[in-house]
């Protein structure tokens, strides 16, 4: 026996038995333990396993063990996750068994949830959905989303090869028959859980998926205290061993358990497209990056050793694979050693004898078919020179493209803007946006009032687009010429930018009122930019449109600009809500065009975006679609007004189909005329609504770390003018219950819409353009 059992645990037959690796986590235990107490499920032991620890987790956890009776503890000298995980089963109790890592959180109904499926379905293994968190958001995990992880329903690997994106221990739930003779490979610490997740799945004679999210990973940002499964990859070559040695593991069990040759390599190649693209690459490349000669080479040498032993029908299996083993390096070849440069000659000696006809076709057709040639004339000459070469021609015209492309920014801003600003003023009107790509916002309304009141003016547009050398003149060019430039969020192209006198810089910034901070005002939360960049994106504005007299110290100071030149005339496209033919128009065309919407009340769902671009492919919607169908399906229906971004990624369920119209691509002002119940958090759009004077709640489940990236201009509890809700059952009681108070409502929109009368593009124009 390699461990010691400090404390047994005093559950004789508990349904789930719960093992838990522990080392070094003294900031998280504490939560983990309790997000385990707190479960529906009863009983169930919980095991702890003690790597080793040298931080103050055992103290931590000995102060747990008398307030919760089913902990057994156990201790082990250092050896990782799989010994401790091994020790676990041997002492595991329970009818079924489920893996947790010691900093992450489960849902309180998360183990009741999969056993009671486990039982009705009758089944060896459940999964459910996973989500990751860290201190401000969480998100769904893009592979899992990808591969359909998350579909609900009966699986088996061989017809679900998307089960091979979740190969880690956690956010499943075992019968103790099916795994307790099995064990986690002792003698790597990486991927060292895929043998044992891919014996299960394939020796489990049903596994079944929850439509519920049952796991929650956390996402350490300590970079001193990472979890295992988030460890910087330094020792690359340690790593590829790992790799490689589970990679023989696996295919000891492909081979015994499935034995239909066809079904194999076609499970094969799904596992070991997920393995090099996930991580055997990164790997690769650690070693690339490195720039250390001797890594390089013995990290080379493995995967040419490995390519030698693998079957040539898996080999053109796997897409990734060939192109790893070709022509992928060659964008790399200035950070490798002379030998790793030969190694590599190697690899595309053998990737030339395991590359079938058809494999060859497609990397000759492919997007990258001049690097694949390079190979190909590279196994030619048996030379590498040829890469070589190539490379050296190509760093050379980077630099070179480099030097260009800031030549022609500067001679624009510096030459063609300085040049055009010594010409006279001519009657231009420029309405400039990297938001906009084409008229919209406010653009439309002010665009009819320059028509009809100032027709002497030219509009023309600086809306986003692809900027070759010609347009940037031509940008700059209009800047320097134009008397009016109208703005609507921020725009690089007149950072730092000192305008002509005569030139009017008005910024009609997109979101109304003053809800969250941003600007100056923003500078030092978590979400924020430097303060010089603010100062070199605003400094050129000379006046700013707000909708209300109160909002009008917030703008001066995000924009650090007098208040005088802060003027509140409404917000141009606010006009469209006093506009009953247009409303009326807006009301037809969407019931026409979606017929879900007819003989129902409309509750839209409109938060902000959360992150940073590369969030929008995992974002979570923490709204429970399917109990809002369940209690309010008969009379309402559900819109989703998200960010377009990360609309298409929306999960609905099969059961709330009907229930539910994801609108993100439609005008947010028409969404907002047709909804009846609004349903935000910390969104401007707020004030557009409160114009209809309707219900609106608030569901602020992330109001802390938001306070962190954002922060508000007023108290946020105080501010709102309806209910604030942090879960979905609190928002369906409120809807049932149908007592909003919109006295606050009117008084809001009294208060921040004062202005507000369908003539604000009418003010803007009479007011700014002379």
């Amino acid at each position: 026996m390699n461990f010691e059992v400090v404390r047994p645990s005093k559950i004789d037959q508990p349904k789930v038995s719960i093992i838990i690796p522990v080392y070094n986590v003294e900031n998280y235990i504490k939560e983990t333990i309790e997000s385990l107490a707190k479960q529906t499920l009863s009983p169930i032991e919980i095991i702890l396993v003690d790597d080793g620890s040298t931080d103050q987790t055992p103290n931590i956890i000995n102060d747990l063990l008398n307030l919760y009776p089913n902990i057994l503890y156990a201790i082990q000298k250092n050896a990782g996750p799989g010994v401790a995980r091994n020790n676990g089963l041997t002492l595991a109790k329970g009818e079924y068994i489920s893996f947790v890592d010691s900093d992450d959180l489960l849902p309180e109904d998360a183990l009741e949830t999969m056993y009671l499926a486990a039982k009705t379905e009758d089944a060896e293994v459940v999964t459910g959905a996973s989500l990751s968190f860290n201190s401000t958001r969480s998100w769904y995990i893009a592979s899992h989303v990808n591969n359909g992880v998350y579909t609900p329903g009966t699986k088996s690997l061989v017809a679900n090869k998307g089960l091979l994106y979740s190969l880690g221990p956690c956010n499943k739930m075992f019968k103790a028959t099916l795994i307790k003779d099995m064990s986690f490979p002792t003698d790597i610490r990486v991927t060292e859980d895929h043998p044992f997740i891919i014996e299960a799945y394939l020796k489990a004679n049903k596994i079944f998926t929850v439509d519920k999210v049952i796991y929650h990973y956390r996402n350490r940002e300590e970079e001193s205290n990472l979890s295992l499964s988030q460890v910087v990859r330094v020792d690359s070559v340690k790593v590829l061993r790992d790799i490689l040695k589970s990679l023989s593991y696996s295919n000891q069990l492909w081979n015994n358990l499935i034995p239909n040759e066809l079904e194999r390599l076609d499970v094969m190649g799904v596992y070991y497209h997920r393995i090099v693209t996930a991580d055997l690459w990164p790997a690769i490349m650690s070693a690339v990056r490195s720039k250390n000669a001797s890594i390089q080479e013995e990290a080379f040498q493995l995967i040419y050793d490995w390519l030698k032993t693998i079957d040539f029908k898996l080999y053109n299996k796997v897409p990734a694979l060939t192109r790893i083993t070709s022509y992928e390096l060659v964008p790399h070849y200035s950070l490798l050693s002379q030998k790793a440069k030969e190694l590599h000659l190697n690899w595309l000696k053998e990737w030339i004898k395991l590359s079938n006809p058809g494999t060859m076709h497609t990397l000759k057709n492919s997007n990258r078919k001049f690097d694949t040639q390079l190979c190909l004339k590279a196994l030619q000459k048996n030379s590498i020179k040829p890469i070589q070469s190539h490379i050296s021609k190509r760093d050379r015209r980077k630099r070179i493209n480099k030097i260009k492309s800031r030549f022609k920014s500067a001679f624009a801003r510096r030459v063609v803007f300085k040049f055009a600003s010594l010409l006279p003023a001519d009657n231009t009107i420029v309405f400039a946006s990297n938001k906009s790509k084409g008229l919209d916002d406010s653009y439309p309304f002010i665009y009819e009032q320059i028509r009809t009141k100032r027709p002497q003016y030219k509009v023309v547009d600086d809306f986003f687009k692809k900027r070759e050398f010609a347009d940037l003149c031509k940008t700059y060019y209009q800047f320097g010429r134009a008397k009016y430039i109208i703005l609507n969020d921020y725009h690089r192209q007149i950072y730092k930018m000192n305008f002509r006198k005569e030139t009017e810089v008005i910024q009609m910034w997109h979101a109304c009122g003053a809800f969250k901070k941003f600007g100056h005002s923003a500078v030092g939360f978590a979400d924020s930019n430097p303060k010089q960049f603010e100062t070199n994106a605003h400094k050129p504005y000379t006046k700013v449109v707000v909708s209300t007299n109160e909002v009008v110290p917030h703008y001066a100071e995000a924009f650090d600009i007098d208040q005088k030149n802060v003027l509140p005339l409404g917000l141009p496209r606010t006009d469209l809500f006093f506009d009953d033919e247009t409303k009326e128009y807006v009301r037809r065309k969407f019931l026409n065009r979606f017929s879900k919407l007819k003989d129902k009340k409309i509750i839209t769902y409109a938060p902000t975006f959360r992150g940073n671009p590369r969030d929008r492919k995992t974002f979570h919607l923490e709204l429970d679609l399917a109990a809002m169908q369940e209690k309010l399906g008969e009379n309402y229906v559900l819109v989703l007004k998200l960010h377009p971004a990360v609309t298409n990624n929306v999960k609905i369920p099969e059961s709330a189909r009907d229930f539910v119209l994801n609108l993100g691509n439609e005008n947010i002002n028409e969404v907002l005329l047709m909804t009846d119940i609004l349903i935000s958090d910390y969104s401007s759009l707020l004030f557009e609504y409160t114009l209809l004077e309707r219900p609106v709640i608030f569901f602020a489940y992330d109001y802390e770390n938001y306070m962190k990236e954002r922060s508000f201009f007023y108290d946020y509890h105080d501010f709102v003018p309806g209910p604030i809700t942090s879960t979905t059952n609190e928002i369906i009681d409120l809807i049932q219950k149908d007592q909003f108070d919109l006295n606050k409502v009117k008084e809001f929109n009294q208060r921040f819409n004062e202005i507000a009368d369908g003539r604000a593009s009418e003010r803007f124009v009479e007011t700014l353009i002379k």
